[in-house]
């Protein structure tokens, strides 16, 4: 019988508790091993797929101490390799670490990783828009897939624009909701009346299913492009409403409705006063 490793052992008591001050113990159990830790936190992780992850959360707390060291540097040796369990867990833990956006560009490069997903939703919470024409590359038209449509609103870049005019007659409320808060997002006008008319987006209940309506996440695009507060609460549809006629005419809103009809982001510029 192989003679157990003490170190590992002293180790593996650590990666029992999954909270963020049980990481902290973690990492300082990592620390006092010295030069000596990285190898021994590999160790530990073999065998189960909760300590891999949980070494990979180590690692990239490690690298936000020191970027570039030697823990960033397995964290690009788990990159290479396609087929590790941990890969997607640990390109989703980038989405908060602008250090990897060359990498997280190389993955979203390729349709066929099995991370791309999780790489382009990470450029996304990450505002890189030096990503957007990799993104754009992807993108063809109403079958564009929904995280790329999501993650180019976010970045905020006027190429968006052609990827989300098209999306504006989508078949799927919550498709065409995205597309009219990334229009709305660039500056426009008239998306704005698109999305309090989606402020009324029923509900739909039959005896088998529930449909909730893009209500809410209408208004959580209005409040996120208008600076207006959100919480993700039921009331904050009517909240977001009462804002709504506050703040803008029925005159104006009708008038931005007719212009996004008739295919027009913008009013003239003797358009009526938004309020």
């Amino acid at each position: 019988m192989a003679r157990q490793d003490p170190a590992v052992l002293a180790l593996l008591p650590h990666f029992a508790d999954p909270s963020a001050q049980g990481l902290d113990r973690l990492l300082a159990a990592v620390a006092e091993l010295g030069s000596d830790g990285l190898a021994v936190l590999r160790r530990a992780a073999r065998g189960s797929k909760a300590r891999a992850r949980r070494r990979v959360d180590v690692l990239l707390a490690l690298g936000d101490a020191a970027p570039a060291g030697p823990a960033d540097q397995e964290v690009r040796e788990l990159l290479g390799a396609r087929d590790d369990e941990t890969r997607s867990w640990l390109v989703q833990g980038m989405k908060r670490r602008p250090r990897f956006i060359p990498d997280l560009r190389a993955i979203a490069r390729d349709r066929d990783d099995a991370a791309w997903a999780w790489a382009v939703e990470a450029l996304g919470e990450l505002g890189d828009r030096g990503s957007a024409e990799v993104l754009m590359a992807h993108t063809a038209g109403q079958q564009t897939p929904f995280v790329l449509l999501d993650a180019l609103r976010k970045l905020k870049d006027p190429i968006a624009a052609l990827v989300f005019e098209p999306n504006l007659s989508h078949p799927e409320a919550r498709t065409r909701v995205f597309a009219l808060w990334g229009l709305a997002a660039l500056g426009h006008e008239t998306p704005i009346a698109g999305l309090v008319a989606m402020l009324e987006d029923p509900e739909v209940r039959t005896a088998n299913s529930y449909e909730p309506g893009e209500s809410r996440r209408a208004a959580q695009a209005l409040c996120d492009v208008l600076g207006w507060p959100f919480e993700w609460a039921p009331e904050a549809v009517e909240a977001t409403r009462a804002r709504v006629r506050a703040r803008f005419t029925e005159v104006y809103l009708a008038t931005c409705a007719e212009a996004l009809a008739r295919g027009h982001f913008d009013l003239p510029k003797d358009g009526p006063a938004n309020a």
